[in-house]
């Protein structure tokens, strides 16, 4: 049964500002920053996961326990009880917080998720702040499978955070700037450093002045062409069978995040996105791994990935790299 926030007449509306982006744009990374700003702020944080299991929840390192994680959706298409459930019960604690972030999946479509906040007369929308991977940007806008979801996020923002500038050539910057004078959009735009000690400021900013209903209606249905696959458990795997595993071109890898223990003792976390792979070594040991794969269907197939996974952990296990 779908619930609805309860209203409170005694307390001003929580302002909300929604964290979008395309899978592996720095969403969590941004959500860290902020929590870990100088600025005195209580801050609430939902986090939305694409898979069964919350990664990016746990990701989340500055905190009090006031992050509440809703796994195995996209926020886009379905707006259902469980995220209702989620916004009442940060509305039942509202003398706690001065601001609520809400971080939206990889492939959501964040104008949906601001329509809440508009609707709901104890939450204000203060901005929806879209991350844009300037490395892989382009390409993923050259899938014709994908790029409604990217312009969807895109014709959202009142403000684009550019990501992995340093990687990125001044041309593909150059590029993305005249594809939003091509789309007639002219969203004020900076540059996000992955250890950027102000990136609160723009929970203290306002966005534009928009017309959310009016836009959000003209918008055609949301085909999600993407696929996940999640894997928990307790054994250990060697670092280079990890990697093959992260980079095997045939299972059609774009997104895998998570924790891993190792057969040298380590506990690391992992990034993929597209062919960029990260590792971090992590303080401490963990009993279990867990992480997330996502591709695009029908390249990326569950099965297919099962099977190589079962094959890793299995040669992992066997004497020799």
């Amino acid at each position: 049964m779908q619930t609805m926030p309860v209203s409170s007449n005694s307390a001003k509306p929580l302002p909300v500002t929604v964290v979008s982006g395309y899978l592996g744009a720095g969403k969590t990374t941004l959500v860290n920053s902020i929590l870990s700003g100088d600025h005195s702020l209580r801050i609430a944080v939902l986090v939305n996961d694409f898979g069964k299991i919350a990664i990016d929840e746990k990701l989340i390192g500055a905190r009090d326990g006031d992050v509440i994680a809703l796994a195995n959706g996209c926020m886009c298409c379905q707006i259902g009880g469980d995220l209702y459930d989620a916004i009442d019960r940060i509305l039942r604690m509202r003398e706690r917080f001065d601001h609520l972030v809400i971080e939206t999946s990889g492939v959501a479509d964040p104008e949906k998720i601001a329509q809440i906040a508009v609707a709901e007369p104890d939450l204000e929308l203060s901005r929806t702040v879209v991350l844009v991977d300037t490395v892989n940007f382009s390409n993923t806008l050259a899938d014709p499978r994908l790029r409604d979801t990217l312009l969807r996020q895109i014709r959202s923002a009142d403000l684009i955070l550019l990501t992995k500038i340093d990687a990125a050539s001044a041309a593909k910057v150059a590029d993305f700037q005249t594809l939003l004078g091509d789309l007639g959009l002219s969203v004020p735009i900076a540059v996000l450093q992955k250890t950027d000690c102000l990136a609160w400021r723009i929970l203290k900013e306002r966005g534009m002045t928009r017309s959310i209903f009016r836009k959000a209606g003209a918008l055609k249905p949301h085909v999600l062409p993407f696929e996940s696959w999640s894997w928990t458990g307790a054994e250990q795997v060697h670092l280079d069978r990890l990697m093959a595993f992260a980079r095997d071109p045939a299972l059609s890898i774009y997104r895998l995040k998570g924790r891993f223990r190792l057969t040298d003792g380590r506990t690391i976390l992992i990034h993929k996105v597209g062919s960029e792979i990260a590792v971090e070594s992590e303080i401490g040991t963990s009993e279990t791994s867990e992480f997330v794969a996502i591709g695009t269907k029908p390249a990326f197939n569950t099965h297919r990935t099962d099977d190589a996974w079962t094959k890793t952990i299995r040669d992992s296990n066997v004497r020799g790299p």
